[in-house]
């Protein structure tokens, strides 16, 4: 194995990552990740006892972590945030974009206050993030970004409606602000995980009989850790991938795939 090539391609040393939603689940995870890879990794949640146990898991490891306590829904604590890390670590390297939040509800049953809570907290709050963000990769010139969307960007389930349909427009921001910053040296690509155990999702994977028959649609046959998913949005912005932008990773175990179709036996009629 050429470790020296490894190193090459996947070391993030002295690069300065920002993720959101970092306190738990996938954004704990990814923070993790980048922090293996070598990255200084500044944490963003609503819960700063959630945050600090992601930071102590770092510092275990020998990484270098802040936390700060930001609710990315109040725009007033978002512009404050990027303007104090504008100040104090000037160049942005890495932004995860990762908050979530999840109604398993139809289209018809969704009421008004839950159709705002899914679009103000998974698309516009992300979009105001990756504003502030994006601005300050565009005028240093360089930068890479991943935009946490779901399998329910691309198949979505008719009891997460409104869900699913905030993942169809982070994918279409992720391609859409692609274009837009190609230009400066910035890529922005996405992340979709499939069923992954998370605070989102425990309560419902928690239930025997709903977790064997989810992880019964799955082709790898069990369902996903936060971990996997850190992982390879880790790899995503290392120089690994520089020539891919626009795109999205469909990380599902293969829940995605069509089963096999029904053959008769031989001699079967």
């Amino acid at each position: 194995m050429n470790t020296s090539f490894l190193t090459q391609m996947f070391n993030l040393d002295g690069r300065k990552a920002v993720v959101t939603g970092a306190g738990s689940g996938i954004g704990q995870a990814t923070a993790v990740a980048l922090a293996n890879f070598g990255a200084e990794v500044i944490i963003l949640g609503r819960t700063m006892e959630k945050l600090k146990r992601t930071e102590a898991e770092i510092v275990a490891i020998g990484g270098k972590c802040t936390s700060y306590a930001v609710d990315v829904t109040d725009s007033k604590q978002v512009e404050k945030f990027f303007a104090t890390y504008k100040n104090e670590y000037g160049v942005l390297d890495i932004f995860v974009s990762n908050v979530g939040v999840q109604v398993r509800k139809n289209a018809l049953e969704t009421s008004e206050e839950e159709f705002d809570r899914l679009v103000n907290t998974n698309f516009k709050s992300g979009w105001r993030c990756l504003k502030y963000a994006g601005n300050i990769m565009r005028d240093q010139g360089k930068g890479n970004i991943v935009i946490v969307t779901s399998i329910n960007g691309y198949q979505p389930i008719p009891n997460q409606a409104i869900y699913a349909s905030t993942k169809f427009a982070l994918r279409s921001l992720t391609e859409t602000l692609a274009g837009t910053l190609a230009p400066y040296g910035v890529r922005v690509n996405a992340c979709a995980p499939g069923a992954v155990l998370t605070d989102l999702t425990r309560e419902v994977f928690t239930i025997k009989s709903v977790h064997d028959a989810k992880a019964a649609e799955i082709a790898l046959g069990y369902i996903g850790q936060p971990m996997d998913i850190g992982i390879v949005i880790a790899t995503m912005v290392t120089d690994a991938y520089r020539f891919m932008t626009g795109s999205c990773i469909l990380v599902d175990g293969g829940d995605s795939l069509r089963k096999p179709m029904k053959m008769p036996a031989p001699g079967e009629k």
